[in-house]
């Protein structure tokens, strides 16, 4: 068997076969197939695709290439979920402990940031200490005692879809369907949990684009799930606007708390909708007991004190939790002013995590924490020639002003209000 003759194949819309896909991925991780051999294999499927029996060999055979999480020694269900990416996505820190709370055990890795948005593992860097890099055996032992962990993805889970991935960023072949379907899926295969449920995200803040693309993926998903003896689901929610008010690691932290003490608002909703999801899944609950459960573990607080409990777990320092003033704090803080009355017609949300992203990487090797947008309006709020639309938190005058800059053309103010779609369009099961 050669890499050429499967290249070929691809290049003419001939499926490959299990045998020749194992193939491809034993030859990358050995090295025997050169990574200018891998990016011809990838960039034909980017143009002429895979069906889904194809795709679920490849993510079979990723997730193969490294370690499989055994659970074995786990007392109960294990739930896990992952998100696609938007801005202003803290689901994760609210979702966790809301599950865990109310009996349910959970396994989450999760990423750093990924092009303009943030990641879980960076939010985490707030609690000083946390340890993100437990062993296999300390995450187990972790999620028997306090009933969730919340980890790094480590080097040895899936490594083929790391090479994949890099060729894929380096050769323009990202954005396609079954080469993103097999990176998420072999990951959360190789994590091993029961139960999978997936916030598939569209949007001018999301990598999907539009609804047809994003229910596409989120039915790959489902199918890869569920043909590897999975229980698993996908919602699909609007990612044309920040889920959160505050974007930058601090103020996303801030949303997760608020939500956890009882806000409600968009980032809320998905939350929950999550939870029921991964609990009914589990068949802890059905539907109607579910969202009881979730909406009394916020009332009573319990959730919120298993996020404290959680964060302690791993060595963070959980003060900030029911402390917020402790928060690193920026030190230049600007406003942008209405110029004019109108609504708010349209809110470019990439831009937004791009201008965040940018003011966080100023710290040498570290995220600054404190960086972030604030937003005062959402998409149709009504505004008036001098209200506050949002606030700037940079650690220098020159970055604080560059943000302003950008913001002024990331909010869009017209005399007449926008059509809006649901937030959460549909479920995929």
């Amino acid at each position: 068997m050669r890499i050429y003759d499967l290249i070929q194949k691809k290049k003419n819309k001939i499926a490959l076969s299990k045998e020749e896909i194992t193939f491809f991925i034993d030859g990358i991780m050995s090295g025997k197939i050169k990574n200018y051999e891998t990016s011809a294999l990838l960039m034909a499927i980017a143009i002429n695709g895979m069906n889904i029996d194809e795709t679920y060999e490849l993510t079979l055979a990723m997730a193969h290439s490294g370690d499989i999480v055994n659970f074995d020694n786990v007392k109960g269900v294990v739930v896990d979920k992952h998100s696609t990416g938007g801005v202003s996505d803290t689901t994760t820190l609210i979702v966790v402990p809301i599950v865990a709370s109310l009996g349910v055990k959970f396994a989450k890795m999760s990423g750093g940031g990924l092009g303009f948005t943030g990641g879980t593992a960076d939010k985490l860097q707030v609690f000083t200490g946390y340890n993100l890099n437990l062993t296999e055996e300390q995450f187990i032992s972790t999620i028997n005692s306090v009933g969730a962990s919340i980890i790094s993805q480590t080097k040895a889970l899936a490594p083929a879809d790391k090479i994949l991935y890099e060729l894929r960023n380096a050769t323009g072949s990202v954005e396609s369907i079954p080469l993103i379907a097999s990176s998420i899926m072999s990951k959360k295969l190789a994590s091993n949990a029961a139960v999978i449920v997936l916030d598939v995200k569209f949007g001018d803040g999301a990598f999907m684009k539009n609804l047809v693309q994003a229910t596409i993926l989120a039915k790959t998903m489902v199918e890869i799930g569920k043909r590897a003896g999975k229980k698993v689901s996908a919602i699909l929610t609007d990612m044309s606007e920040p889920l959160g008010s505050g974007i930058g690691t601090n103020l996303e932290v801030k949303n997760a708390i608020n939500v956890l003490q009882g806000k409600k608002n968009n980032l809320a909703t998905v939350s929950k909708k999550l939870c029921e999801e991964l609990l009914v899944l589990s068949g802890a609950y059905d539907v109607k007991t579910a969202k009881k459960a979730i909406n009394d573990a916020i009332v009573s607080g319990n959730a919120l004190l298993k996020f404290q409990e959680i964060i302690r777990a791993q060595g963070g320092d959980d003060q900030i939790i029911t402390r917020l003033e402790l928060m690193e704090k920026a030190k230049v803080v600007k406003s942008l002013i209405a110029k004019k009355d109108g609504f708010i017609n349209q809110i470019k949300t990439k831009e937004l995590g791009y201008i965040v992203r940018d003011m966080s990487k100023k710290k040498v090797n570290k995220i600054d924490n404190a960086a972030g947008i604030k937003l005062f309006v959402k998409s149709n709020s009504k505004v008036l020639a001098g209200d506050k639309l949002a606030e700037v938190y940079a650690n220098s005058e020159v970055d604080a002003l560059d943000a302003i800059s950008r913001l002024e053309g990331t909010l869009i103010i017209k005399n007449i209000k926008k059509s809006k779609g649901k937030l959460i369009q549909a479920i995929i099961r």
